[in-house]
């Protein structure tokens, strides 16, 4: 008996791959990457294919199997044009039906379609902060409100968090093996006493956007520990964000030790987070106060006006990819 390989779809490839569905779809209509049509013209294109073509790159390769059995070509034909998969209608536009989609994936457990929700909103090119800022924001704004008025159980936000926060790990990591050697060095933390993970990971996946290499220092850190990272690696930016403060009176005081690495090694600060009221902005020196990821995005930029230009890092690296085809 022949076995033969399961073929997969472009945003499956596009995935796998770490680029867009416009590149694999360019890949293929070049003639680069061989691939099938169904009756709807939809491309097909076997793992093996796809392996070759990123061998050929240089790429690597996120969870893309390369043998599976697959069915009859009859059949295949058959399921393809009779069903939609979730991936497939996975909206890529944010809007109020795309966060209203998010949430409600959320709120009953559907993880698998709440990570293709983000995937699918990140891959279209939307970027980062508009990512975090316009859609996860005002989604999880809602699930905490829930939780609140008891509209929404502990176990379903814990859920939630989990799975986008896995989510954007994996587009983080994606993101870095794009990163080039001589990206200039970020740092992320959160102070100690601060338990909240999503905002740094964002704030990660932001600058890993943007071609900047980032080392996320976690949260629940003393931020004396903070200085001394900053110390000994010399970063050209370091952003802290901060969602829960114990003390602000001793993190007033902390954070002028932070201040005085950061001054030494020329590392520009910049602060987020909502228990930074203005009465404690007031108080500590920071080079840019960021209410949103957009300012983040933005300061970055300027900070380092020639690393990147003005489409995403995700766009650099594909146009990279493509003038060498």
């Amino acid at each position: 008996m022949v076995v033969t390989e399961q073929l997969l779809k472009t945003r499956q490839v596009a995935s796998a791959l770490g680029v867009s569905v416009s590149t694999v779809k360019r890949w293929v209509d070049s003639g680069r990457l061989e691939a099938a049509r169904t009756i709807g013209k939809h491309r097909l294109i076997r793992p093996s294919d796809a392996l070759r073509l990123a061998s050929e790159l240089n790429l690597a390769v996120d969870v893309l199997e390369p043998s599976q059995p697959a069915r009859t070509s009859a059949a295949l034909g058959t399921e393809v044009g009779a069903r939609t998969t979730s991936v497939a209608t996975t909206p890529t536009a944010i809007d109020d039906d795309t966060r209203a989609a998010l949430f409600e994936a959320l709120r009953t457990g559907e993880t698998s379609a709440a990570r293709a929700i983000v995937r699918g909103v990140w891959e279209s090119g939307s970027g980062a902060a508009a990512l975090g800022d316009n859609l996860i924001r005002p989604v999880f704004e809602r699930i905490g409100q829930g939780w609140m008025t008891g509209a929404l159980d502990v176990y379903q936000e814990h859920e939630a968090s989990h799975a986008i926060l896995s989510t954007l790990s994996e587009l983080a990591d994606q993101a870095a093996r794009r990163t080039l050697k001589a990206a200039p060095l970020a740092f992320g933390a959160a102070p100690e006493g601060d338990p909240y993970v999503l905002a740094g990971l964002l704030g990660e996946l932001t600058l890993r956007e943007l071609g900047w290499n980032v080392r996320n220092l976690g949260v629940n850190l003393p931020l004396r520990s903070i200085a001394k990272a900053v110390e000994h690696h010399h970063p050209s930016l370091l952003f802290v964000t901060v969602n829960y403060l114990v003390d602000p009176d001793h993190f007033v005081s902390e954070f002028k030790h932070l201040t005085w690495a950061a001054s030494r090694t020329h590392t520009a600060v910049v602060v987020g987070g909502r228990a930074l009221s203005p009465a404690i902005r007031a108080r500590i020196a920071f080079d840019a106060w960021g209410e949103r990821l957009s300012d983040l995005s933005e300061f970055a930029r300027r900070l380092i006006p020639g690393l990147l230009p003005a489409t995403s890092g995700r766009d650099r690296v594909e146009r990279v990819i493509n003038e060498n085809l």
